[in-house]
Order: C-alpha cells, then sequence, then structure tokens
C-alpha cells in the first residue's frame, strides 16, 4: 500500500512537470510563428541578397555586420546574421545579441504615452507644465554667444504641450544637431543627447530643460530634439511609475518581450554588440572604453543604471523588437494582449503636424513614427524610425511587412545607403 502511494506521487509529479514543460513549449511556439517567403509571395533568392549587400559594407569596413529580420503575414520569413561585432572577427553576430535601439525607444514611449490618453491620466493637450513645473512658463532663444556661451531669450507665445513633445514640434533640442549652439547650451548643463552611465535622473533633466531656451515657439515647426526624453518624465509623472516599470508592465510584458529593456545586469555585457565608431578615413573602429563625459558603450549593464532615456534608452534583441511592430501592425494587440485600442494605434501612424513640413524627404510625422509619402519604393502609410547607433525598422500595412536591420555604429555616414540598398532588396522580392 505504502510503496503504491509512493509511485501514484511520483507519477503524478512526473505528469505536473510534464504539463507543465508541454504549456511552456506552446507558449514559446506561439510568440514566433516562422514561414518560408514563397508561402507568403516572397523570393528568397531576392532576400538572400541581404546577407551578400551586407558583406561588402563588412569588407570595406564600413559596418562590423548586421543582423535582419524579415516577417510578414504575422510570420518571421527570413533572419540572418552578418559579420562580427568584434574587430578580430571572432565573435560572429547571433540573433540573440542586445543592440543599443536609441531612438527606435521612441515609438514605445509613444505608445506608454498614448495608453494613459487611453486611461484618462493625461490628454494631448494639456501643458507640459501641468507634469513638469519648470515648463509652466517656457521662453525661446533669440540671441547666443558662441564665445562665452550665454543667450537672450525671450517668453513663448504659448507653451508646450503633450502633443507636441509626441510630434516633436515642442521646441525642445538636441545637442548634435546643431552642436555649437544646442550643444553648448546642454553641455554647459550637463544633459546628455543619449542614455548614460552617470548618476542622474531623467527627472533633474526634464526639470533643467524646463528651464532652459526652447529653439522655436511650441508648433512652429518640426525638429528633433529631446522632446521623447521629457515625455518619459511626462509618463512617470502620469502613471506615479518609474518609466522604465510602466514600459515592462504594460508593454513589453504583454507582448513577449523579455530581452527588451533600459537596462540588463552585467553577467550580460558579453551579450552586447560592440560598438563602433566611423574614421575619418570612412572605416570603422572599435569605440573607446570612454567616450566622453557623458557615455560608455557598455550603459546597458554598466553604470549608474539611473538615467531612463525616453529618447534613447532601450537596449534589446532583433525578435524583441519584432514583437513590438508586430503588436502595432494589429493595431495594437498581439496575442491575448491589447497594448492600445485599435483607432490609437491607427492614430499614430497618421500624419499628425498637419501643415508643418517635414524636413528629412516626402513624408510626414505622427506620434513617435515617420509616416512615408511619395517614396520610390515603400508604400504611403509605411510607417518607420530609426536610432542613432544605425538601427533601422519599418512597418508596412501595405504589404502586411516588418523590416528590421540592427547594426552598431554611431551616426554611420552609410546609413542612408545601406538602408536604402536593403529597402531596394526587400521590395523587388515581392511576387507581382
Amino acid at each position: 500500500m505504502k510503496t503504491s502511494k509512493i509511485l501514484l506521487v511520483l507519477l503524478s509529479t512526473f505528469l505536473f512537470f510534464s504539463c507543465k514543460t508541454e504549456k511552456k513549449e506552446i507558449v514559446e511556439i506561439e510568440k514566433f510563428q516562422f514561414a518560408s517567403p514563397s508561402e507568403v509571395g516572397m523570393s528568397l533568392d531576392s532576400l538572400a541578397k541581404i546577407d551578400t549587400m551586407v558583406m561588402k559594407f563588412v569588407e570595406t569596413k564600413k559596418y562590423p555586420g548586421a543582423v535582419t529580420l524579415i516577417a510578414k503575414n504575422g510570420k518571421i520569413i527570413y533572419e540572418s546574421e552578418v559579420g562580427w561585432t568584434d574587430s578580430t572577427r571572432t565573435e560572429p553576430y547571433r540573433k540573440d545579441h542586445l543592440f543599443r535601439m536609441a531612438s527606435m525607444t521612441k515609438p514605445i514611449v509613444s505608445v506608454a504615452t498614448m495608453q494613459l490618453v487611453e486611461a484618462g491620466k493625461l490628454n494631448l493637450d494639456d501643458p507640459v507644465g501641468k507634469y513638469i513645473p519648470s515648463f509652466m512658463e517656457t521662453e525661446v532663444l533669440t540671441d547666443f554667444n558662441e564665445v562665452d556661451t550665454t543667450w537672450t531669450s525671450t517668453a513663448t507665445a504659448t507653451i508646450p504641450t503633450v502633443r507636441q513633445l509626441l510630434t516633436q514640434t515642442a521646441g525642445v533640442p538636441y545637442g548634435f544637431m546643431n552642436p555649437k549652439v544646442n550643444g553648448a547650451i546642454l553641455a554647459k548643463h550637463g544633459i546628455p543627447d543619449l542614455s548614460t552611465h552617470l548618476p542622474i535622473t531623467i527627472a533633474e533633466t526634464a526639470s533643467k530643460l524646463g528651464n532652459l531656451a526652447l529653439m522655436h515657439e511650441p508648433g512652429e515647426k518640426w525638429m528633433y530634439g529631446l522632446n521623447t526624453d521629457v515625455l518619459g518624465r511626462v509618463v512617470e509623472v502620469a502613471s506615479g511609475m518609474k518609466l522604465d516599470d510602466y514600459i515592462r508592465e504594460h508593454i513589453t510584458e504583454p507582448i513577449g518581450a523579455d530581452k527588451f529593456d533600459f537596462y540588463f545586469n552585467g553577467s550580460l555585457t558579453s551579450k552586447l554588440a560592440k560598438v563602433h565608431l566611423t574614421r575619418p578615413d570612412g572605416t570603422i573602429v572599435l569605440a573607446p572604453e570612454n567616450m566622453g563625459p557623458f557615455y560608455i558603450p557598455n550603459y546597458p549593464t554598466q553604470g549608474a543604471k539611473t538615467y531612463l532615456s525616453g529618447g534613447s534608452g532601450m537596449t534589446g534583441t532583433a525578435r524583441d523588437y519584432f514583437l513590438f511592430c508586430q503588436a502595432m501592425l494589429n493595431d495594437g494587440k498581439l496575442g491575448n494582449a491589447q497594448i492600445l485600442n485599435p483607432e490609437t494605434a491607427q492614430s499614430m501612424h497618421k500624419s499628425q503636424i498637419d501643415t508643418l513640413s517635414f524636413p528629412w524627404g516626402t513624408g510626414s510625422f505622427g506620434y513617435g513614427f515617420h509616416v512615408a509619402k511619395g517614396e520610390t519604393s515603400r508604400p504611403d502609410g509605411t510607417y518607420s524610425w530609426g536610432g542613432a547607433f544605425s538601427t533601422t525598422f519599418w512597418i508596412d500595412p501595405t504589404n502586411q511587412l516588418i523590416v528590421i536591420q540592427l547594426r552598431q555604429v554611431l551616426q554611420s555616414p552609410y546609413n542612408p545607403e545601406i538602408d536604402g540598398k536593403l529597402e531596394e532588396i526587400v521590395y523587388s522580392s515581392l511576387k507581382k
């Protein structure tokens, strides 16, 4: 009798853990679905040209390599790893490498903002000063002295709104966009453009930015800047949560993007794809351990890990970013997770800047995304963005297509060239 009971317990335990294992496998299978290119109307032979194209850039020492992911109709149809993450070519790029997404963080923080709008915790036309008091009275730059970095300013006619932060029309500058003026002002006040290893917070930075002059009247024009960093602080105040906790709880965990975050444990430093810089002769070199007063290459795993940059702070894998893209393509839904209502998700990739001109091409700008119009290959309505470390993605609703390519060269001058070639290959692979 005793023996029978023991056997029964052992059998029950075995079945319990077998069921748990089986359930986990089912979740993983559902998380990523795969198909061959031909099954979704694309040519594998054409897509294979991506590897050849990237390798040419590697051989000419313009990039160390790239990880590429293409999905159509909700299924991953093409993944490739080309090149090496290190200068000695001993560590090949892998699909599970962690890439600094930089400005590809902006769409995620924009989604967080729209979630809070849906929840009634903020309004698009709220003044930013409602959440960050230093923005309640703002000024616009009228003159700047490059010799001593002093400036004059005058009160703005209106104050920036949440909507203007979302659309990059609030007038908050980036230093790198105008180093002699914006860069000097921001550096003087200890404000970084990108995520930093220093023990500072976005609450401190956002407060400082509200006390500095804007570069133009709010809503007057489109200008790329630290708008989404300020927006990240708005999310914190409106939600009552730290930005990373909010995004984890409301976006990345629900969609299963478990390797997509602001910071990681130091033990994962070896998983980080290494950062490269472009030398004056046009070839790449591994970034030094110290990249200036604000930056180190391994900031996602080392340093203070306190600066939650809404405009540049997240790091992750191609597959994890794909999950976010697929949720957007599905009008805010992925699996059982609904991170946005359909009408809200759709509004994010429609033009939201009215008659203002978008200075980077023929398209327009929505809430956190560039929106294509009149481009050579991408259909109108395709939405996209990229990052300072040469990452790029686009979502094409017309063809139910997602394209992601991750590289790690800081502000490579070759990005327009390689992005253009990638686009040409992808669209030439669609079967007529």
